[in-house]
């Protein structure tokens, strides 16, 4: 098995998208990164843009997954966002809500920090783009239930470098799962995001794909990355958006 080794990152102030750029020549190992996206693109057709040098966005290239492994790569991509911001110099502690929103659920400022999309390329290649909320004030976030890096952090400015680092910690947990996937080590990849995972043991409303609602207990996520849910009995959701219920 080949080890994913990343081309040097192709850093641009602004640019529309990230993922389309990287989807326009979409070779495994090739990153695209801005520190502002015009018009950035989430889950859904959802689009969203960010105040210039808010944001941190990156889209990185990799390999055509086996067909047993590819639900777990865009799970994988929320995974190594969460381990950057645990291991940078300046950490906060994330968790993930299925399938790879990134949350932060303790600190000074609760809130979601990163999406992430991936898009498959011609040919297979699969373009993972993660967006993380990196030096918004309250007022720039995109909507009031998000947060930012600077925010979790007391709101005072990063400092020279923060990006880069965050950058070189993602990308090196983000080629430690793809290698693990590449190899059929799905049940590695699949412990650490269960141990990431927020969704698990809540409450859930799940928006399914057809527009339908699925209420229930979030009761695991499935060996093919698919999340689990018992209410008026056992439901299995390959994609949807989930909306954890607080308790009464």
């Amino acid at each position: 098995m080949q080890t994913l080794r990343w081309d040097a990152p192709e850093w641009h102030e602004s640019l529309g998208s990230t993922n389309d750029v990287a989807l326009a020549d979409a070779r495994p190992g090739r990153v695209v990164v801005a520190d502002h996206q015009s018009a950035g693109r989430g889950r859904r057709g959802r689009t969203w843009s960010s105040p210039p040098f808010t944001c941190l966005a990156i889209s990185a290239v990799l390999p055509a997954p086996a067909p047993a492994t590819s639900g777990w790569v865009p799970l994988a991509a929320g995974l190594a966002v969460v381990a950057a911001l645990g291991r940078s110099r300046w950490p906060v502690r994330a968790v993930l809500k299925w399938p790879n929103d990134v949350l932060l659920e303790t600190g000074p400022r609760p809130g979601k920090i990163c999406g992430v999309l991936a898009q498959v390329a011609p040919g297979g290649a699969v373009v993972v783009g993660a967006g993380i909320n990196v030096d918004h004030d309250a007022d720039q976030l995109p909507v009031p239930s998000a947060t930012s890096w600077r925010l979790a952090r007391g709101g005072a400015p990063l400092p020279d470098g923060a990006r880069a680092s965050l950058l070189e910690d993602y990308l090196a947990r983000l080629a430690e799962l793809s290698d693990a996937l590449g190899a059929g080590d799905v049940a590695a990849v699949r412990t650490a995001y269960l141990d990431r995972c927020s969704t698990l043991g809540r409450q859930v409303v799940v928006h399914r794909p057809d527009g339908g609602l699925t209420e229930g207990r979030a009761s695991g996520v499935d060996a093919s990355g698919a999340l689990v849910v018992d209410g008026e009995g056992t439901s299995v959701h390959h994609a949807g958006d989930v909306v954890h219920v607080r308790p009464q």
